[in-house]
């Protein structure tokens, strides 16, 4: 009744322009949907997809094959060079750019894409009307990818906004330095007096797959795309790597860090014996490990965010895709478009128990309000710096974890050693003064 209601008052006002939002984790038909659907409504696709920004590379960047693509117009993608970094202040500015002209012509923008934490610049931010021009040295800053430098500024300048995020969170830390540099103001207080909402009239569709069904799909992807050519990119993309004479830290910088490449770089340069099936196994395990970061992400960010405005489809079985998921979407796209209740459900009964026991959503300090910080000294990030938790669920989570009790069980054993040792040197000094 309550979003019967809801949805009543929304078409009752004036009707904002609108937009079609496709998430979901890698490999799971979201660009398959984006067509189907773009072709129904009358829609154009905008990537939203940080790797397939840059040019060619088709294959390891996943781009969907244009001969696929059924004439649909695809937006924001294949125009940045490789030595460019993409940041989502230029994403934001050409995202929306292809917004307004998609609805100048009287389609829909579809976006579509796997770097969810673009989606932020759908949500109204009233702190950025009041905007100036970075200084020289505050893009340096921003454009540098030291996290603890990033953080020691952000701490110094704002230190409540600081405590709820994680040293290593370098994406969202430099958003908040951005806020500061344009607007004057603390992200802080500026997030104190805003009122969040929707940009546009939004639709978010979720396109979800049991993990256990997706790791087997990702792994055949895998091998599929070095079949088709896939090898002949990261050859290109190495080739291009020497030439500039880049190192490997540069591969946790723009598109060096498309799944593929640096999994390749031991073998492509001869290191400690590293094989073509190793760096393929690493890529496979790579893509896993990215699938489930991006799930985490949809649940702990997203969902918070747009509970009311998503709906998820199940992807798990492929046989009955139009069903569960091509023919559910059309149903709740062609209501959205036509201003009438939408009678779909916001989750299928096949996937209440994702969405409700969602341990990663209750555990997101987001949802809890909890943005204490607890240090763990026996424990280190990948920076090797002592790990940091953020809220109290998170903390308890770690001291159960298998992780930390093997760094405790370590330390005790080392403990252990050093008092036998110390023992030892004992009883060898009282033999040596009972023998002299």
């Amino acid at each position: 009744m309550l979003r019967w209601i809801s949805q009543k008052l929304a078409m009752s006002a004036v009707p904002r322009p609108k937009v079609i939002v496709i998430a979901g984790t890698t490999g799971v038909g979201k660009s398959q949907l984006s067509i189907q659907l773009a072709s129904r409504v009358s829609g154009e696709v905008i990537n939203s997809d940080s790797m397939q920004v840059y040019k060619d590379i088709p294959i390891i960047t996943n781009k969907h094959p244009i001969e696929e693509r059924e004439n649909v117009a695809h937006h924001v993608m294949n125009h940045v060079s490789w030595d460019e970094e993409y940041f989502l202040h230029r994403f934001e500015k050409e995202c929306l750019n292809a917004i307004k002209d998609i609805h100048s012509r009287g389609k829909i923008p579809i976006i579509v894409g796997g770097t969810h934490y673009y989606l932020q610049i759908l949500l109204e931010k009233r702190i950025e009307k009041k905007t100036r021009a970075l200084l020289p040295e505050e893009q340096a800053i921003l454009d540098s990818n030291e996290p603890h430098q990033l953080y020691s500024m952000l701490k110094e300048v704002d230190p409540d906004i600081a405590s709820k995020y994680h040293p290593n969170d370098i994406r969202r830390v430099r958003r908040m330095l951005e806020i500061y540099f344009t607007t004057g103001q603390k992200p802080s207080q500026a997030f104190s007096e805003q009122k969040q909402s929707l940009v546009f009239d939004t639709l978010f569709l979720w396109v979800y797959s049991s993990p256990e069904v997706l790791e087997g799909r990702l792994d055949k992807r895998v091998d599929a795309m070095m079949e088709s050519g896939a090898l002949n990119e990261i050859r290109q993309l190495h080739e291009y790597y020497n030439s500039c004479n880049y190192s490997v830290d540069k591969c946790e910088n723009g598109v060096w860090q498309v799944i593929g490449f640096k999994e390749f770089l031991p073998w492509l340069e001869n290191a400690d014996g590293s094989s073509f099936c190793d760096s393929v196994d690493r890529m496979k395990v790579r893509t896993r490990q990215y699938a489930k970061k991006q799930v985490k992400w949809i649940k702990k960010m997203l969902l918070p965010d747009v509970k009311s405005h998503l709906y998820a489809l199940d992807a798990t079985d492929l046989n009955h895709w139009d069903e569960n998921v091509s023919q559910r979407a059309f149903s709740i796209a062609d209501s959205f478009i036509s201003n009438r209740i939408i009678e779909e459900p916001f989750v299928p009964p096949s996937l209440e128990d994702v969405v409700k026991n969602n341990d990663t959503e209750s555990n997101s300090p987001k949802t809890a309000g909890d943005w204490s910080r607890q240090q763990c000294d026996i424990c280190r990030d990948k920076d090797d710096n002592p790990l940091v938790a953020i809220g109290e669920k998170s903390w308890n989570i770690h001291l159960k974890s298998r992780r930390h009790r093997s760094n405790l069980s370590r330390i005790k054993k080392r403990e252990n050693l050093e008092l036998w040792k110390k023992k030892k040197a004992k009883e060898i000094c009282a033999d040596e003064k009972e023998a002299v």
